[in-house]
């Protein structure tokens, strides 16, 4: 997959493409539902795909948004988006200058000049430029000069829901993680590198592995079923993970430690995700070290009830053409 910082580093048309753009922020399964249109679309025309973006997403840079964490880091977007087929990404930070373009500006600057579309797709609330004035009536009259097949869609609903990243941060937050998989269409994970810790967990027999978080959005303190990748391996190690201060030892810093099931072996300075299956109990202080134990052996048992992990599927998926 190609990648392009910026449309400004566009210095020839790039169409005739099939495009979509908006903030795809989390790559939900109704984000998904739309590039994977485009990119079928684009196989069946002859012709490349794109996907036109922005990182951060404008609301983060406008301080909006109830729980205003980023679902996905930039590398995590990218490597969703090259797994999904698409040909090209044109990342855009959004800039004062970007903030203040008008939307007809922005559909001459980058649409007709520069990425030249043949089809333009995008979600049911998309709007840009200032103010946000413009939107799918718009676009379709002013493309519709150079023949662009302009495609607005409507809004993809799980179980009757609408998948949304507000709604998906809304279950993380509340540390409802199994709640987010259908709307996400896999677990929600956090990205980081395995660091040394105080390797208290090895002196009690629960060995850990503590993870400096870089993804984040982070579920509330508590203990959690997980599962670890591991950069430049197969498959995913199953295991229980404590989120957060570890109040029995009185300690301040928040942290994730991981307790993987039947492992052994060094993964220090090791890039992993760790996938947030369900949620086992709150955090909470006990009154020593053998009060602990046995609470973590009874976590081991029941995360290991739960195995093996259920795929992440796409249950009940619908179109909604005009979502209120």
């Amino acid at each position: 997959m190609e990648i392009v910082y910026g449309y400004e580093q566009v210095t020839e048309p790039l169409g005739p493409i099939v495009m979509t753009i908006g903030t795809y922020d989390g790559l939900h399964v109704g984000h998904r539902a739309i590039i994977e249109q485009v990119v079928e679309r684009a196989r069946k025309t002859g012709r490349r795909s794109l996907v036109y973006s922005f990182y951060p997403p404008p609301w983060r840079v406008l301080g909006r948004g109830e729980h205003p964490y980023l679902i996905l880091t930039l590398k995590d977007k990218i490597r969703l988006m090259a797994e999904l087929g698409v040909d090209v990404l044109v990342t855009e930070e959004f800039t004062p200058k970007i903030q203040v373009q008008s939307h007809e500006a922005f559909a001459r600057d980058v649409l007709r000049e520069r990425l030249a579309p043949a089809e333009l797709h995008f979600g049911y609330d998309f709007r840009f430029g200032e103010d946000r004035l413009g939107d799918a009536a718009f676009l379709k009259a002013f493309l519709a000069e150079d023949g662009v097949d302009v495609r607005p869609h409507g809004a993809v609903r799980v179980n009757g829901q609408i998948a949304g990243c507000t709604v998906i941060r809304k279950h993380v937050c509340s540390g409802d993680v199994a709640g987010a998989v259908p709307l996400l269409g896999r677990y929600h994970f956090v990205r980081g590198v395995v660091v040394k810790g105080r390797q208290r967990g090895r002196t009690i027999g629960f060995p850990t592995a503590n993870v400096a978080a870089q993804t984040e959005l982070l579920p509330p303190p508590g203990v959690y079923a997980v599962q670890m990748r591991r950069d430049g391996h197969e498959g995913a190690i199953p295991g229980v993970a404590n989120l957060g201060f570890r109040p029995t030892f009185d300690e301040q810093d928040f942290s994730l430690e991981v307790h993987l099931l039947d492992f052994e072996g060094d993964l220090y300075g090791e890039r992993v995700c760790v996938d947030f299956v369900d949620r086992v109990r709150e955090e909470r202080r006990f009154s020593g070290a053998d009060a602990l134990v046995a609470q973590i052996k009874a976590d081991v048992a029941s995360v290991r009830e739960r195995l093996p992990y259920p795929t992440p599927g796409r249950s009940a998926l619908s179109w909604d053409p005009k979502p209120q």
